[in-house]
């Protein structure tokens, strides 16, 4: 690297991972000083300053980031080139394990799990279904190689994570037959009627309540489970807001209706998220490429 020193550029990755020189110590396995004066080496060599330090945080300098991202993409070839070496070479059978929530198994990738099927004959696939947040936390405890998941802001803001678009998604509003001739809903007409909603912590709920400003208190129902949800919509138990691939057979069928409302909804994306502190192992390669086919 530019005849720098391996080992500085892993010192500088593991504080850009953590935004720590204490912390970065402490995974390293040495003194802080040491991480300070493995920092000051490095800019030194590189003529430029890698982190705005206070008493208090650690920052990115724009060259900082910059090398971050570049340093990140270099280590993680390094680390995959070297254990699938080890995986070919000691042919280990391996299980991946996926984490992604219930309705998005069922309803984005079926597909991509009947191909996996036909063409992986050596890798496991263990899924672990729960909501996108604790998919999140699988990945970052390492109990979990790949997660699968609705996008939610908090994504972006965590170093150790990579994240891949990889469809977006459009929601709308949806009830049962009896709102068939019912027309457009401000939002204030539209928060009076009965909400069917995912429960609390769920990244599609935390969605809504953003985009209506947090103003239901108490939904009619709360379920964790998306299917079941648009059961309960269909025999006009309330109204719900879906995605609306999710929605578009009975839309077809007429045991849903369209609702409009003035209420303004961003598209979502399902993303791939995993760890940048684990090197990628053949399996998870493999079904990446798969998922960005």
């Amino acid at each position: 690297m530019n005849g720098v020193s391996t080992e500085l550029y892993r010192t500088f990755y593991g504080v850009g991972l953590r935004l720590s020189f204490s912390k970065a110590a402490k995974d390293i396995g040495v003194s802080q000083s040491a991480i300070s004066q493995s920092i000051k080496q490095l800019e030194k060599e590189l003529h430029m300053t890698l982190f705005k330090r206070t008493t208090k945080s650690v920052a990115f300098t724009e060259e900082g980031k910059e090398l971050f991202d570049t340093v990140a993409q270099a280590f993680a070839i390094l680390d995959n080139g070297v254990i699938q070496l080890q995986e070919r070479v000691n042919h280990e059978q391996e299980s991946l394990i996926l984490a992604t929530p219930d309705t998005m198994c069922r309803h984005y990738l079926l597909p991509v799990l009947k191909q996996w099927q036909q063409e992986e004959h050596e890798v496991g696939l263990r899924i672990t279904n729960a909501a996108s947040p604790e998919c999140v936390r699988l990945v970052e405890e390492g109990e979990a190689q790949l997660a699968i998941v609705n996008y939610y802001d908090e994504l972006d803001q965590d170093q150790h994570l990579e994240v891949r678009d990889l469809v977006r998604v459009k929601d709308i509003f949806v009830g049962g037959p009896r709102y068939k001739e019912a027309g457009p809903f401000t939002m204030q007409k539209l928060l009076q009627e009965p909400l069917i909603l995912l429960a609390s912590g769920a990244a599609s709920r935390n969605f809504f309540d953003t985009i209506t400003e947090h103003a239901v208190k108490k939904p009619a129902f709360e379920l964790t489970n998306l299917d079941v949800l648009l059961d309960l919509v269909k025999i006009d138990m309330g109204i719900a807001m879906v995605p609306e691939q999710l929605a578009k057979e009975g839309l077809a069928d007429g045991s849903l209706v369209k609702i409009d409302t003035d209420i303004m909804i961003p598209d979502r994306k399902i993303v791939q998220v995993r760890s940048r502190m684990s090197p990628v192992s053949s399996g998870a390669s493999k079904f990446m490429d798969l998922l960005h086919k």
